[in-house]
């Protein structure tokens, strides 16, 4: 047995800690500055001067913008999946409108939870449409939505026929919602928005 590579380990652990800390950071400054510069306008240089690292060191651990900016929808992905899987793991057996309505309130929560860059992207979803990541997250959400629907549909209140495109007008709805509020800033009334979403599209698909 090597006599250094006890010592070694806790240097590489260590290394490893300051390289995700930094990862993390430059990250966090991204996102503030994409919000500042917009999408397509945010400057590396700006980026790295945000963070607090050099140029050099921000392209070491992405490559170009494009590769930050990916980084970034996949940090905010996971952490709306991570919001939306709690959310439904904790109502399972609950009836069909709790979960659907646990559900719309989850979607907004993620987009409102002083998370800038996360509406930006809602926003801006007609210039990413056809991004890779982008599809992939409507499908995620859509699974999801299925999930819930589901339930409605075998509980004997949901109409069954529509089931494949009802997650894209729960979405649609989700959406307005959300870009009409970043009109008017007026966060304090999403709970009464979020009841008439529900409301109205519970109107349209019930049996």
């Amino acid at each position: 047995m090597n006599p250094d590579s006890k010592s070694e380990a806790p240097v590489q652990k260590l290394r490893s800690r300051i390289k995700e800390a930094t990862a993390e950071a430059i990250l966090k400054a991204a996102a503030e500055v994409f919000v500042d510069q917009g999408l397509h306008s945010a400057r590396m240089e700006s980026i790295a001067e945000r963070a607090g690292v050099s140029v050099g060191t921000l392209y070491n651990h992405f490559a170009d913008r494009a590769a930050l900016l990916e980084a970034l929808r996949t940090q905010r992905r996971q952490w709306l999946f991570d919001r939306l899987d709690e959310t439904l793991e904790s109502l399972k057996g609950q009836p069909f409108q709790t979960q659907l309505r646990a559900l719309v309130d989850a979607l907004f929560a993620h987009v409102c939870n002083k998370d800038a860059f996360a509406r930006l992207l809602m926003q801006q979803h007609e210039a990413v449409v056809r991004n890779a990541s982008y599809a992939e997250t409507l499908a995620e959400l859509h699974r999801r939505m299925e999930e819930v629907l589901d339930v409605g549909i075998r509980a004997g209140e949901v109409r069954p026929e529509g089931r494949a495109f009802y997650p894209t007008l729960l979405m649609g709805m989700v959406r307005s919602v959300m870009q009409r509020r970043e009109e008017l800033g007026a966060e304090e009334i999403l709970g009464i928005w979020a009841d008439e979403v529900v409301r109205l599209f519970l109107k349209g698909i019930e049996v």
